[in-house]
């Protein structure tokens, strides 16, 4: 086992990261030093905290267990005060150093616990990567004398919505490539989490230095669906001199309107001179549902306000909620009435397009929808550069980085000298 360790004092920026071969030491304080901090040389007096919500086999000698989970309820972050009073019971003080460690890096555990200490003020924090069991193990957590947990919250560690639409930082999704092609905040660039770690571990700053084509002298602000998975891009960069902010995906969602709208009807008429009048009509949903959105399943929701982690959910930056109370409902359809056709609807920023495929669902054309009336989007698609066959047509609607496509959809055939609709599938 081994242990990356950075020391900072509550003012400075912290810097964290682990190799793969021997675990690195990067201390970014007023003074820079390096090394390499074996186990077995972690002082008696050091807190070590296993954070993953299972129950281990062995737990390295003298570690207590305090979950990740402990620290939520209802799928948020508990406050500030609460958070102290656990940290407090199991033993923990500000001034202590701290080691976390846990079984799922891949999940951000000790990551993001680490985050969250050091936006509380913790002085000293160490991540613990466990690569083999041997000496030093206990098959149960030790516990420790109750003590008074004091913060010092570091507010410029944690990204509001405000200073995401600010344009000052750098935006790094960290979710999946495929997530992030669904829908993504504007302007974010996509570093997947897995792409810091090998075989589980966090890889070395040669190795980290590469994945990251980003400007060092502005901030950067990292986010994923709940913060796990954005706190080891946070880990990486912070260990390589950046100035990184943690966000989460489901915070920015949380401030875009809700799209209320249902797909009814799409129409596709086919003219003599290859082109083919679309026709999309939509009505009011009322099932409050605009599109799912997928992450890990084995990290916990987190949710974090500001202003000191308040209980108070009107306000705040929300970590892993997944539910939208307050959110802002617009009916798309409804905000239509006030536009003319052909005009994009610029009060709810959206854009209705068609999308043409072929058989084998490969994108032929994409055709822009307008709004002729309240429910009703039209559009044409010039299809003499297509050879005959059939194509299908579906609709896919974009809105503040959102993009849903519907499931309804209709096939054109088109033949050398005719051409006709054939029916819904």
């Amino acid at each position: 086992m081994k242990v990356m360790h950075h020391t900072y004092k509550s003012h400075s920026l912290p810097a964290l990261v682990g190799t793969a071969s021997a675990l690195i030491l990067l201390l970014i304080a007023e003074a820079s030093s390096m090394g390499v901090v074996d186990i077995g040389n972690i002082s008696q007096s050091d807190v070590i905290m296993y954070v993953s919500n299972d129950n281990p086999r062995y737990y390295v000698q003298g570690a207590i267990h305090v979950p990740r989970a402990e620290f939520v309820a209802d799928g948020r972050l508990r406050s500030v005060r609460e958070i102290c009073e656990i940290l407090g019971s199991h033993g923990v003080r500000r001034n202590d150093t701290v080691v976390v460690y846990g079984s799922c890096m891949e999940c951000g555990d000790p990551t993001y616990i680490c985050w969250l200490l050091s936006y509380l003020g913790q002085e000293d924090v160490r991540v613990l990567e466990v690569e083999t069991i041997g000496g030093n193990m206990s098959d149960r957590p030790a516990i420790r004398p109750p003590a008074n947990y004091t913060p010092a919250l570091r507010p410029e560690l944690l990204a509001t919505y405000g200073y995401v639409m600010s344009g000052v930082a750098q935006l790094v999704d960290a979710r999946s490539a495929d997530e992030f092609q669904a829908a993504h905040i504007p302007g974010a660039v996509n570093i997947e989490s897995s792409s810091v770690l090998s075989n589980g571990r966090l890889k070395n700053a040669s190795e980290l230095g590469p994945l990251f084509n980003l400007d060092r002298e502005k901030p950067v602000v990292v986010y994923s669906l709940n913060g796990g998975q954005a706190s080891l891009i946070w880990f990486a960069l912070m260990s390589l001199g950046y100035d990184a902010r943690l966000y989460t995906w489901l915070d920015w969602l949380d401030h875009q309107p809700e799209l209320r709208m249902d797909l009814t009807d799409l129409r596709a008429d086919v003219s003599p001179e290859r082109t083919v009048e679309i026709t999309a009509t939509f009505s009011d949903s009322r099932k409050n549902d605009i599109m799912n959105v997928m992450g890990c399943v084995t990290c916990e929701p987190i949710t974090i306000y500001t202003g000191g982690l308040s209980r108070d959910k009107s306000t705040g930056v929300r970590l892993g909620n997944y539910t939208s109370p307050g959110r802002k409902v617009v009916n798309v359809i409804g905000a239509a009435e006030t536009g003319a056709a052909g005009q994009k609807n610029t009060e709810t920023a959206a854009n209705m397009v068609a999308v043409v495929t072929d058989r084998s669902d490969k994108e032929i054309d994409r055709v822009m929808l307008h709004p002729a009336s309240a429910y009703v989007y039209t559009g044409t698609w010039d299809a003499s550069g297509v050879p005959a066959g059939i194509y299908n047509l579906s609709v896919e609607l974009s809105a503040w980085g959102i993009t849903k496509r519907f499931e309804k959809r209709i096939a054109v055939e088109i033949h050398a000298e005719r051409y006709r609709k054939l029916g819904r599938f």
